[in-house]
């Protein structure tokens, strides 16, 4: 690639990343209401095999069209993507968050799984070779300190729940770096089939181990629709994530992930009419301002003058 096409391949994965971020901030926000008086395991995997559904078949399409060398090695490799991204963490994260909820230590909880971009960015350094340069540090402390204001952490400062949350932290950070690795040679629609798919497999497995499909059979059908819901909103983060995945590194990826946050506090906000505090308020902007610290100068300014070629030229008079 020329100096000019990699940047607009990197501009074209920010904004990718950009728009996980909003739909992984939107389906935070409407995962409150889906769960409510369902089994979070039933929920989870009825709502990943839907995914699976939806995106496995397109994988299998994009493959006829335009073949792609898959080695039985590439099989196992996405097996375990599926099992550390797309199954366990997700029993854990839901199990630990109800559990948190209960003893009054949600806000704590949600802070352990909002340094997923720190341990990434550790995975990336170490294991992918990715770049540290200083500002990446400085927009890491204003990341985790807008967090801390968002979430106005009092006590407990830990439970047990939060011991599951940690655990689902560190696995999603671990599969992210995986696929990154695999994302180098094949397509991000392969990849995040492999996790929903091989995890939906799981996920069925371990319904089946603890005789809960009866926990999906009792599923009224308003909990059907936001299974539907919330569904689609998994669907889309996966196709934009690993898509924009491919072509940032990972440690700028999950940090403008961290922009959901702020996506699902304004909501509660307007939606909900919750009251907010200045505190929250500056929480945000130190979340926003670190992201673009993180991002950096030439990637943003590669991302305005790629949305400025993709713009019509003006028709003549």
């Amino acid at each position: 690639m020329t100096a000019s096409s990699t940047g607009r391949f990197a501009a074209v994965g920010l904004l990718l990343v950009l728009a996980t971020a909003i739909i992984s901030g939107c389906s935070t926000f409407l995962n409150s209401y889906a769960l409510v008086g369902t089994s979070s395991d039933a929920f989870v995997t009825v709502r990943n095999l839907s995914v699976a559904a939806l995106l496995v078949p397109v994988a299998l399409l994009l493959g006829r069209r335009a073949p792609e060398r898959l080695r039985a090695a590439d099989l196992g490799w996405l097996a375990l993507v599926g099992l550390i991204g797309g199954a366990i963490p997700f029993l854990l994260f839901f199990h630990g968050l109800a559990l948190a909820t209960a003893a009054h230590g949600a806000a704590t909880a949600s802070f352990v799984y909002r340094t997923l971009f720190l341990m990434a960015t550790v995975f990336g350094v170490v294991l992918l070779r990715e770049r540290f340069p200083a500002r990446v540090f400085v927009g890491a402390a204003l990341l985790l300190a807008g967090n801390l204001l968002l979430l106005s952490i009092i006590s407990p400062l830990w439970t047990p729940g939060t011991t599951y949350v940690l655990a689902a932290t560190v696995l999603w950070a671990g599969e992210y770096t995986l696929s990154k690795k695999l994302l180098a040679r094949l397509r991000s629609t392969t990849v995040g089939a492999g996790r929903m798919g091989f995890g939906a497999l799981f996920l069925v497995g371990y319904l089946a181990l603890t005789s809960q499909f009866g926990a999906v059979a009792s599923m009224s059908g308003s909990q059907w629709v936001w299974v539907a819901i919330s569904a689609a909103f998994l669907a889309a983060f996966v196709l934009t994530w690993y898509a924009g995945l491919q072509r940032v590194d990972l440690t700028v990826a999950t940090s403008v992930l961290v922009v959901g946050f702020p996506v699902t506090w304004l909501l509660g906000v307007l939606v909900r009419g919750l009251p907010f505090t200045l505190d929250e308020v500056g929480g945000v902007i130190a979340i926003l301002v670190g992201v673009t610290v993180v991002v950096g100068w030439r990637r943003w300014s590669d991302l305005a003058d790629t949305l400025r070629a993709a713009e019509p030229a003006p028709a003549l008079a």
